[in-house]
C-alpha cells in the first residue's frame, strides 16, 4: 500500500494494535505490582500507545506518529528500569515494527534518522540535568525486605496503609530487581503538623520484615 491511499494497512495496523495491547498489560503488571503507587506515571505512559491511531486515515503520519512514540516509548522504559518501567520495552519494540513493516509507507529516511537521534539526545540531556529541587518530586523511604513473601504478608499489607497517620502519601511494593522486593512509602512536600520524615521513617523501620530503609530523590535509588 503506498503512502497516498487513505487507510492504513490491516498489518501495519495489527503491528500498532499489539504494540497498544502490550501497552495496556505492561501497564497492569506494573501498576498491580507496585500497588497503585506512581499510577499516574503508569497510566500516562500506557495511554501514549493510542497516539498514532489519531491518523488511520494518513498513512504516513500513523507511520511516523508509531516512529516517535515507539522511539520515546523506549528511551523511558530504559530510563525508568529501576523503577520496573521495563515492561513497556516490547511495546515500543513492536510500534518501532509498525513503523516500518509496510515497504510503501515508511516514515522516510530522513524521519527515520531524525527522530531516534533527537529521541537519544533528550534522553541524554533528562539523565544528565542537574538537580533541581523546586521542580521534583518529594523524596521518598525505599524499605527492602528481606523476602519476595513479604508482598502477601497480612501484617505489613495492614501496617503500611496505616503509614497515612504519620504523613505517607501511599505505599506499595515492588520488585525492584529479580529477588528484591523494595516498599516505596511517598512523602508529601510538606508534612502536617506533628509529622516529620524521621517520625515515618522511624514508622518504616519497625514494619516487619524491614532489613533498610533509604531517603531516595528523584535522582538516587
Amino acid at each position: 500500500m503506498g503512502s497516498g491511499n487513505q487507510k492504513v494497512s490491516t498489518r501495519q495496523r495489527g503491528w500498532a494494535l499489539a504494540g497498544l495491547g502490550a501497552s495496556a498489560l505492561g501497564a497492569g503488571w506494573w501498576i498491580a505490582m507496585t500497588q497503585g503507587v506512581l499510577f499516574e506515571i503508569g497510566a500516562s505512559t500506557a495511554a501514549v500507545a493510542v497516539v498514532p491511531f489519531v491518523f488511520l486515515d494518513r498513512p504516513k503520519a500513523f507511520a511516523r506518529a508509531c516512529l516517535v512514540i515507539g522511539s520515546a516509548l523506549l528511551a523511558w522504559a530504559l530510563i525508568g528500569t529501576i523503577l520496573g518501567m521495563f515492561v513497556f520495552v516490547p511495546a515500543a519494540l513492536l510500534l518501532l515494527v509498525a513503523a516500518f513493516v509496510q515497504p510503501g509507507n515508511r516514515p522516510g529516511a530522513w524521519f527515520g534518522v531524525a527522530v531516534p537521534l533527537a529521541v537519544a539526545v533528550g534522553a541524554g540531556l533528562f539523565v544528565t540535568q542537574p538537580p533541581d529541587p523546586d521542580n521534583e518530586p518529594p523524596p521518598s523511604l525505599h524499605a527492602t525486605l528481606d523476602s519476595m513473601d513479604r508482598f502477601h504478608d497480612r501484617d505489613l499489607n495492614v501496617r503500611k496503609e496505616r503509614l497515612r497517620d504519620f504523613g505517607a502519601v501511599d505505599a506499595g511494593m515492588v520488585e525492584m530487581e529479580p529477588g528484591r522486593l523494595v516498599l516505596i512509602v511517598r512523602m508529601p512536600k510538606h508534612f502536617p503538623d506533628g509529622q516529620t520524615q524521621e517520625r515515618l521513617k522511624e514508622q518504616v523501620q519497625g514494619l516487619p520484615g524491614v532489613v533498610d530503609v533509604r531517603v531516595c530523590t528523584f535522582h538516587t535509588c
